[in-house]
C-alpha cells in the first residue's frame, strides 16, 4: 500500500459496486488513509500480510484479480500477476505494457486507465464478460521450468 499502487481509485470504485467485494492483503505507509477511505463498506477488507498458503486459499475464493499499480511505477510485470495467473484468475490492470501484453494475448483480463474511477467500474464490468480463455496458457507464462533456459542465455549474453 505504497504510493506506486493505485488503491484510492480501487476503493471509491468498489465501494460505488453494490456487488462487488474487495480484499486487500498486505501493509504499507497508505494503509490507514486507505482504512479510512474504506471505512463504512462491509465489502473491502484489508488482511494483513499473508503467508504464501493464506494468499493462495485467498485467491482461490476470487474472480478477478487487480493489478493497480500506476504505469510510472517502474514495474513492467509484478509478481503479483504471476500469482493470479496460477489462480486462474482474470486481471484487471493499469500498468500497460508489458503486464497489458501478457493479458492481451490470453485474453485474460483488461485494462483500465489509473486514477480513472468510471474506467475501472467499466473494466470489472467487462472482465466478468470475458470467455474462458486459457488460464494454463496464461499461467505458462511465469512457469520457471520453461523460461530459465531463455534468461540463462540472455543474462549470458550480457558477460
Amino acid at each position: 500500500m505504497s504510493t506506486s499502487y493505485d488503491l484510492e481509485t480501487v476503493i471509491d470504485a468498489i465501494a460505488a459496486m453494490p456487488d462487488v467485494t474487495l480484499d486487500i492483503a498486505g501493509s504499507g505507509p497508505k494503509e490507514a488513509a486507505l482504512r479510512a477511505r474504506a471505512a463504512g463498506c462491509p465489502r473491502i477488507r484489508f488482511h494483513g500480510f499473508l503467508g504464501d498458503a493464506e494468499v493462495r486459499a485467498l485467491l482461490a475464493k476470487c474472480d478477478v484479480g487487480l493489478v493497480p499499480m500506476f504505469p510510472d511505477s517502474c514495474v513492467g510485470v509484478p509478481y503479483k500477476l504471476a500469482d493470479y495467473a496460477a489462480a486462474g484468475l482474470k486481471v484487471v490492470e493499469c500498468l500497460g505494457g508489458e503486464t497489458a501484453a501478457l493479458i492481451n494475448r490470453h485474453g485474460a483480463g483488461t485494462h483500465y486507465e489509473a486514477g480513472n474511477v468510471e474506467s475501472l467500474r467499466e473494466a470489472i464490468e467487462a472482465v466478468s464478460d470475458l470467455g474462458a480463455g486459457n488460464p494454463n496458457a496464461f499461467a505458462t507464462e511465469f512457469d520457471a521450468a520453461r523460461i530459465m533456459g531463455g534468461y540463462v542465455e540472455w543474462a549470458c549474453g550480457l558477460l
